[in-house]
């Protein structure tokens, strides 16, 4: 049998001591107590202390690789003490050993994401499948229960150039952490081909339709535009006709300083749609200019492509 209980060095170990293999599955483990409790039972041996004492062995060898949280720590410190035995006579045994304790390392199996680079406002995927782990811990998504498992992730926000998302998993009876890594690419960043065309990732706006008033984030296409200037040319409406009612002077000023300012931000995403900086924008504000400007808004079609402001809006 090439198992421990030829290579023993100090003393049997508790798989020697059952006439097993470390590889033993638990009904084994069981099989072969109950088969060596009864062939050393005193009851079989007319009280002989020497079979008395290998029932204590069996006895306590079972407690230990009975239980599989017991067996772990043991097979743990049996791999660990046996320090090296003579290459001449035990080369094969520390082989054997070493590949037996990698079974109770943890194990990353899968860690993946829907996505090869994100911009702010996606949706993500993040999927994994571990073994022999005790503690899971994903950041910055925090610690998960599940060896197996995925979990949906909104990029709020991309301040550097790669967004990194980093699987850790221990196991109680192992010191030695096993790491992962997913690696984004930020999408402000990239250069886009037609490769991209087909890219059906999730896409949700960086913020909701109402916020995509107040910050120049995103992409807006010519039916968005067309809904967000139209809402505001009929608030404009109400404020100019509203101002024999107004308490103050200056309350029509205010109000239309603000409704202007929500003009260039909506203007800023429409520029972005067709891969322009959305500074030009501002020039809404000059007089007879800003008449023509809102016309080539209106008619000019967004890319196809995502750019670097975003994928192309869905409506």
């Amino acid at each position: 049998m090439n198992s421990l209980l030829n290579l023993q060095l100090c003393m049997p170990s508790y798989y020697a001591i059952l006439e097993l293999e470390p590889t033993a599955t638990s009904g084994e483990i069981k099989q072969a107590f109950r088969r060596l409790s009864k062939l050393y039972h005193p009851d079989m041996n007319q009280g002989n202390t020497t079979y008395q004492h290998k029932l204590f062995e069996v006895v306590k060898a079972y407690e230990t690789l009975g239980n599989e949280v017991t067996r772990k720590a043991y097979d743990l410190t049996l791999f660990r003490t046996t320090a090296e035995p003579s290459r001449a006579t035990n080369a094969g045994y520390a082989s054997s050993t070493t590949s037996y304790a990698n079974l109770y390392q943890p194990e990353i199996v899968e860690f993946s994401c829907n996505q090869t680079y994100c911009f702010v406002g996606d949706i993500l995927e993040i999927s994994w499948k571990c073994k022999n782990a005790d503690i899971i811990r994903i950041y910055p998504l925090g610690y998960m229960d599940e060896l197996k498992g995925k979990v949906v992730y909104r990029v709020r926000e991309m301040r550097t150039k790669y967004l990194f998302f980093e699987l850790t998993v221990t196991n109680n009876y192992s010191s030695i952490p096993v790491k992962k890594v997913i690696k984004l690419d930020n999408g402000t960043q990239l250069r886009f081909t037609e490769a991209h065309r087909d890219d059906f990732a999730n896409y949700t706006a960086p913020y909701s339709w109402g916020w995509g008033f107040l910050a120049p984030v995103g992409r807006s296409s010519r039916k968005d535009y067309a809904l967000r200037m139209a809402l505001l040319g009929s608030l404009f409406v109400v404020v100019y006709l509203g101002q024999p009612f107004f308490e103050y002077e200056d309350t029509f000023s205010f109000l239309s300083t603000v409704l202007i300012y929500l003009a260039i931000i909506c203007s800023a995403r429409r520029l972005h749609d067709v891969s322009w900086h959305g500074i030009f924008a501002l020039t809404l504000l000059i007089p007879f200019l800003n008449v023509p400007v809102l016309l080539v808004l209106f008619l000019l079609k967004g890319v196809e492509l995502p750019n670097k402001y975003g994928r192309k809006p869905k409506f």
